[in-house]
């Protein structure tokens, strides 16, 4: 790997405003908040993907792609999308082909 490799991967959200909807909320079904992020190799700041960014990455995945603009990960402009059993492997597929 060079040092302008980019890794990608899914963090959570955690925001204040996350942490008062979770109170007293043990199942926070729909609640928990991810994203998408690029870092480059050997820096560990995390740079959240848009969902237009996420597309462009995805150019030539176009299964990938039809996946998110049928709204099947349910991501919004910002990048951010919930987790649930169904569009976990989604996610998981995407980070999977931006790290190939």
């Amino acid at each position: 790997m060079n040092d302008n490799q980019m890794n990608y991967g899914i963090a959570e959200k955690h925001s204040f405003k996350d942490a008062l909807r979770n109170i007293g909320n043990i199942a926070a079904v729909g609640a928990h908040r991810y994203y998408f992020y690029a870092e480059h190799e050997g820096d560990t700041s995390q740079n959240k993907i848009s969902k237009n960014d996420l597309l462009r990455l995805l150019v030539d995945n176009k299964q990938l792609q039809n996946q998110i603009l049928a709204n099947e990960l349910n991501i919004d402009k910002g990048g951010e999308f919930t987790m649930g059993i169904v569009n976990t492997s989604i996610a998981q597929n995407i980070v999977t082909y931006l790290n190939r």
